[in-house]
């Protein structure tokens, strides 16, 4: 990012305009504003919800709410950008998920104000890269 700022006839919406499609955008907007399924009194991020993979969650986590949404919620970062093939150095990767980390604690108390919802970015050698997850205290 430093190279497209600071005296740079590149600014960041340049950027945007030469390298990103409108639908770009639209797929980074649903990473950091996502949509919400809510059911049995847990909170799960809608593109990984499935009624099966819920069951076994359920299943799996003994029916711990808290487990529950932080295994089903749980978003790798290195994953979400599996197929670039750049070389990218990992504080990009960290702070992407700092800003998801962000994004969602907004999102999560504009929908529903009324829960408490930890929001966790965890960066960790032992992990496979950042990750990102929440779940309601």
């Amino acid at each position: 990012m430093n190279s497209i700022e600071k005296d740079s006839y590149l600014d960041k919406f340049s950027y945007i305009s030469r390298n990103c499609s409108p639908y770009n955008a639209l797929f980074f907007c649903s990473l950091l504003f996502p949509s919400f399924v809510y059911i049995d009194g847990c909170c799960i991020l809608e593109c990984y919800y499935t009624e099966e993979n819920f069951r076994n969650a359920v299943q799996n986590c003994g029916g711990d709410k808290r487990k529950i949404e932080e295994g089903m919620n749980n978003t790798l970062i290195y994953e979400v950008f599996e197929h670039f093939s750049g070389d990218v150095s990992d504080v990009v990767y960290e702070e992407i998920a700092r800003i998801i980390k962000i994004s969602w604690e907004m999102v999560l108390k504009k929908e529903m104000p009324e829960h408490n919802f930890i929001v966790e970015c965890v960066i960790d050698e032992k992990n496979y890269g950042p990750v990102v997850t929440f779940y309601q205290a």
